[in-house]
């Protein structure tokens, strides 16, 4: 991944991270914050490492891209918070759910569609403004395992995937409520190809 496309990269998130705060707060009818913090370019066999101690379970849901890019995105976060989060969802208490059921799972593949969709326009947006095949995200799946089982999964799924991924933690905030989570873009092996669409480096924001 270039400098380049790396630059390009921040920025998607970050107006991503907006549009989705403002795409939750409408479908939630509550204020909704969704930030990103500490963007770093790893190599793909680092992912698993980031998203746990390997000894405790995460919740993923992974989306695959297609179009002007390739690629895969993966939101995902503790299970412990990722109940939390679907507890809060859902109206409840937190500590309400204590298992995976269906009403739980749809609420949070739900929220990740929401806010994989906002980062994927955002992207699609600042890369290929003239592109007409824009960038197209299959349906979220969503996937509860150790860490290095999901990163495995995701590589099963998506075999052309490149050798490095694009990591940022994120919060959410819902209403006083507030959730950590990770978000992975994963672009495929013929690389995101900026330099033949954006003449100059965007502006990261702060």
């Amino acid at each position: 991944m270039t400098g380049r496309s790396h630059a390009i990269l921040t920025e998607a998130f970050h107006r991503g991270a907006e549009d989705g705060s403002a795409a939750l707060a409408k479908w939630l009818g509550r204020p909704v914050t969704l930030s990103v913090d500490r963007l770093e370019t790893l190599p793909i066999a680092s992912a698993a490492a980031v998203l746990g101690s390997g000894d405790e379970p995460v919740c993923s849901c992974a989306m695959g891209i297609s179009g002007a890019v390739g690629g895969l995105l993966l939101l995902a976060a503790e299970d412990a918070a990722a109940l939390s989060l679907a507890d809060t969802l859902l109206e409840r208490p937190v500590g309400t759910s204590t298992e995976w059921g269906e009403l739980e799972r749809s609420a949070v593949i739900e929220t990740a569609n929401i806010v994989g969709c906002a980062y994927l326009n955002a992207l699609c947006a600042i890369l290929t403004p003239e592109n007409d095949d824009g960038i197209l995200p299959s349906p979220p799946v969503f996937q509860r395992d150790f860490p290095a089982a999901v990163m495995e999964a995701v590589l099963m799924q998506q075999p052309l995937l490149g050798d490095t991924v694009l990591l940022a933690n994120s919060e959410f905030r819902i209403s006083s409520t507030l959730f950590r989570c990770r978000l992975i873009f994963v672009p495929d092996t013929a690389g995101l190809q900026a330099d033949a669409h954006q003449p100059a480096d965007p502006e990261p924001r702060p």
